[in-house]
Parts: C-alpha cells; sequence; structure tokens
C-alpha cells in the first residue's frame, strides 16, 4: 500500500475565491473579504456527510486545522467525476479534450492520477460539511493537504484555514441614529449653464421627452447625483465610526485579500487611462510592494468593514430572498452568459445583503 501526503489547491466552487464572472478581474475587484463561507445557506441543501474521526485544533492568528478521513464508499462514488474532469484537461493526440475513450484515458494517465483527482472531488464536495461539522467558519483559500491515499483505504487529510474572528459589535443602531443627513445642495444655475456649455462644446444631442428642456433635464440629472453622492458620504460616515469603534483581529488572508482586490482594481483604471503599469511604476518610482504596504492599513479597515456588515445582517437577520437573488443572478447570466451561475449567486446575495445592511442602518429611528 503506498501512502504519501501531498498538498493540493482547491478545486471546488466553494473553496475558491477566484471567479469567471465577466472576468477574473471584475470579479476580484468586487468581491467582499470573507464572502462565500459566511454565506452557508447557499450550499446546505448539497451537504452531506460522507467523513469520519473529524478532529479541531485551534491555531494561533485566526486559523484552524481540521483532521479527518473520507469514507473509502464515497471516495469510489468520485470516480466518475474524476474521469470526467481528467478528460477535459489531458490532451491526447487524435481526440478532442472530453472525448477521449475511458480506457484510454485511463491507459494514459494510469490509475494512481484518477485516484488523486476522485480525492480532489471527494474533498470539494465535502468541504462544506466538514466545516460545518468543526463548527468552523472558514475564509479565504484553505491549505487542504492529502495524508494518506491509496487504493482500497479510507482518504485521509487535513485543512488548515482561517477563521472568521470573534469579536462584539458596538451599538451600532446608536452609531447610525446619530450619524446626521447630509444636507442636499441646492442645483446654482452656474452648474446648469456649464453642462449646458460643454453639451454644446461637443455638440451632443441629447434626449429629450416632448416639452422638455435641455435646462430642466440637466438640473434634475444633477439633482439625482448630488442626492446619491449625499447617501454614499452618510453610509461612508456610519462605517468609519463603525470600523473606529470595534475591535477585530482581521486575520492576515483578509487583509491581503482586501490589498489584491484594490490592486486589481486600481490597475485596471490605469489600464483604462492607456497606461502600462510598468510605465506607471516608473512614473511615481515605486515597486507595486510599496504601494501594497502603503495601502495595508487602509486594507485593513476594508475588511474589518467587510466583517462588520456581515455580523449586522446576521444579528438584525437581514438577507435577501432567493427570489431576489434569483431574479437579478439570471438578468447577470444574461449578459454574462459564460460565469458561474453559483459565484455569480454569491456575488449576487453579497451585494444585496450588503444594500439592506446600509439600508436598515439608514433608517435607523
Amino acid at each position: 500500500m503506498r501512502i504519501f501526503a501531498r498538498q493540493i489547491r482547491p478545486r471546488s466552487t466553494v473553496l475558491s475565491r477566484a471567479s469567471n464572472l465577466p472576468s477574473t478581474e471584475f470579479y476580484k475587484s468586487r468581491l467582499p473579504a470573507g464572502f462565500a463561507f459566511s454565506t452557508f445557506f447557499l450550499y446546505t441543501l448539497l451537504m452531506s456527510k460522507n467523513f469520519t474521526d473529524i478532529k479541531t485544533a485551534t491555531l494561533p492568528n485566526s486559523e484552524a486545522e481540521i483532521t479527518g478521513a473520507i469514507t473509502l464508499e464515497f471516495l469510489q462514488s468520485c470516480r466518475t467525476e474524476a474521469i470526467k474532469e481528467l478528460n477535459n484537461r489531458i490532451d491526447i493526440p487524435g481526440f478532442r479534450k472530453g472525448h477521449i475513450p475511458e480506457s484510454m484515458l485511463i491507459k494514459q494517465v494510469g490509475e494512481t492520477a484518477i485516484l488523486e483527482e476522485a480525492a480532489e472531488v471527494a474533498l470539494g464536495r465535502e468541504f462544506p460539511a466538514l466545516m460545518k461539522e468543526a463548527n468552523i467558519r472558514s475564509i479565504g483559500r484553505p491549505t487542504i493537504t492529502i495524508t494518506k491515499l491509496a487504493p482500497g483505504v479510507p482518504l485521509e487529510f487535513k485543512i488548515t484555514t482561517a477563521v472568521e474572528p470573534a469579536f462584539d459589535l458596538p451599538d451600532y443602531k446608536k452609531i447610525a441614529k446619530d450619524t446626521g443627513d447630509v444636507l442636499d445642495e441646492e442645483i446654482t444655475d452656474k452648474e446648469v449653464a456649464d453642462v449646458v456649455e460643454e453639451i454644446n462644446k461637443r455638440e451632443m444631442k441629447p434626449d429629450l421627452k416632448e416639452g422638455e428642456t435641455l435646462e430642466a433635464k440637466i438640473r434634475e440629472s444633477l439633482a439625482h447625483e448630488k442626492k446619491f453622492r449625499a447617501k454614499e458620504k452618510k453610509r461612508l460616515s456610519i462605517i468609519e465610526k463603525l470600523v473606529n469603534e470595534t475591535k477585530i483581529d482581521v486575520p492576515k488572508v483578509l487583509i491581503d485579500s482586501e490589498l489584491e482586490k484594490m490592486m486589481l482594481g486600481f490597475k485596471d483604471d490605469v489600464a483604462r487611462a492607456g497606461i502600462k503599469w510598468d510605465e506607471y511604476l516608473k512614473s511615481i518610482k515605486k515597486a507595486e510592494d510599496d504601494i501594497q504596504a502603503e495601502w495595508k492599513d487602509k486594507a485593513n479597515e476594508r475588511a474589518k468593514a467587510e466583517l462588520i456588515v456581515i455580523k449586522i445582517a446576521e444579528a438584525e437577520k437581514i438577507e435577501p430572498s432567493a427570489e431576489e437573488v434569483e431574479h437579478e443572478a439570471t438578468h447577470m447570466l444574461a449578459h454574462y452568459p459564460d460565469s458561474d451561475p453559483f459565484r455569480l449567486r454569491v456575488y449576487v446575495y453579497t451585494q444585496m445583503r450588503n444594500e439592506k445592511v446600509f439600508e436598515f442602518l439608514e433608517n435607523v429611528k
């Protein structure tokens, strides 16, 4: 019996923080810290329990270690999916990917590779149930190590993961109530005139309704924009106060995740400005690591803010309905048909939940 230890990358949709929404950059730049593992409701129906001997140990820096075994029966049941996954990845001359005869595929890759692939499939499927069994709120990308894998015996594993930190919320209702509304700014004639001048300069042709004047349309648009900015300013003020009054030992994985999202978003902005990233770094005489070091405190604040919003949502039982999520996800899938439906729904759920939390805070009396 051959026994070996091998570290694997999480491959399941519930393990990875990456995504194939419109683009990886699109998703990562908008994905909130710790998004997937605080939304257990999305996959509880898929949970099973095909494991034994689960043991949990607390590690420093908000991490935990889970060890256990996947049953032999379940491991063997994952063989079909493992072969299908390999079929879609392996190149064999004369055959298209996904259309290789099974016997030829097995001969090409060998039984060991199929067993290893089945192990990844099994761990990917069982991960949510494993976290539930261990009472772990996993965040970030876990490290999964196969500690024992051989034909005819259960699969043994070790998982090391960052966990959602425990913390107490401040009096968020009082903070929200004490944060006054931002007064609406009056639209001046000069602001309207400036926009009219810009439209004329660019020879643009506004789409006006019958009887509607250009000045009235501009005034309405400016008023809507200022109202939106006022609302965003109040939300920012509330979340800043919450962050300042909440003590959280934010796991490094969340800070690193926020830094990654911030960097991806900034690189996208630089690219849209027509500037190559290397040229930009030369112009400011900094390395990418220098920028990340400067942004670390901000990344920590953003990660804290997301954790706070999640905890308020749980405390107040705030979440979008399944119908709301499905409606918006269906709409997005129509625009981005190549997106992973599961991850897109997680993204939609998270955005809707956050919006509802802020609406709740804005309306605290």
